[in-house]
């Protein structure tokens, strides 16, 4: 295995924040992220070797990807802590538009768009 395929919703600021985090973490694996087709409910990660994870396990493999938390996804795979990374997990993936709202988390796209209704008073020298 020598890279990650990430698939994420680009509509939910969550997600999008978690792409750019990505991209400044030290990986020991490259993880590609690329937005997900509609009808993905949820995270999925491909290997380039051809093998697939949904869910949980997902958000494992990316977790074992990066270098500062690869211990962290051992410790989560575990049989007695897996049960409670699936529930932080699922709690995160159920409520992410919810979350994103709490937050104050956009895409860029929708802080363009707002910022593009804002009026702009002209300087007066």
């Amino acid at each position: 295995m020598t890279r990650l395929n990430v698939y994420y919703d680009t509509r939910c600021g969550l997600c999008t924040s978690i792409v750019r985090w990505l991209a400044g973490q030290r990986q020991l694996l490259p993880v590609l992220c690329l937005p997900k087709s509609e009808g993905v409910d949820d995270l999925v990660v491909t290997a380039d070797t051809g093998e697939m994870w949904r869910g949980d396990s997902a958000w494992l493999m990316v977790i074992w990807a990066l270098d500062e938390f690869r211990d962290l996804s051992y410790k989560l795979g575990k049989p007695s802590l897996l049960p409670f990374a699936r529930q932080a997990f699922a709690t995160l993936s159920d409520n992410r538009g919810l979350l994103s709202q709490w937050l104050g988390l956009k895409t860029d796209e929708d802080i363009a768009a707002r910022l593009r209704n804002v009026p702009v008073q002209e300087c007066a020298l």
